[in-house]
């Protein structure tokens, strides 16, 4: 992970290389219980969802963070997790541009439904192939999402050198 300037992007810095060892770590898991996720194994598939829900919590911390520290609000209340990837994909004139372009506004917020699904239902419900889709989801959505973190902070530390 390449360090940050600016002191609001630096706080962000342990709680995303702690988000991108959560996301190591399951596909490890995965690597050895592929095929228990693919038949459907309770504690695999449950294992396999909380991971995607602890990165896809990781994504929204750093949001948040942001939102608090660069935009100095944070949005509250019952639809505050759409309304943080609404903030996060508006430009805000005389603050910083979009942090989430169209794309990964879209798979963040497919991710979010899998998260509200995992926390509020019990893991016999889950299905394999939306574990699946979600873990193959947040190999392009991490890493896509920390060059945009990356591209912002550079963005706002050019704009006041």
């Amino acid at each position: 992970m390449t360090p940050f300037r600016l002191a609001a992007f630096a706080r962000l810095a342990a709680r995303l290389a702690r988000t991108e060892r959560e996301l190591q770590q399951m596909e490890a898991y995965y690597a050895d219980h592929a095929d228990e996720v693919r038949a459907g194994d309770w504690g695999a598939v449950s294992a396999m969802s909380s991971g995607i829900h602890n990165v896809y919590n990781g994504i929204e911390d750093a949001l948040l963070s942001i939102a608090k520290d660069v935009d100095a609000y944070v949005p509250t209340g019952g639809s505050a997790h759409q309304d943080i990837l609404d903030q996060m994909a508006a430009d805000i004139a005389g603050i910083r541009p979009a942090l989430l372009d169209a794309e990964l506004y879209d798979a963040l917020f497919d991710l979010k439904g899998f998260r509200h699904l995992v926390r509020h239902k019990y893991g016999i419900d889950l299905k394999p192939e939306k574990v699946i889709e979600n873990l193959l989801r947040l190999r392009t959505v991490f890493p896509a999402f920390m060059s945009a973190v990356a591209q912002l902070e550079a963005t706002l530390s050019a704009d006041g050198d």
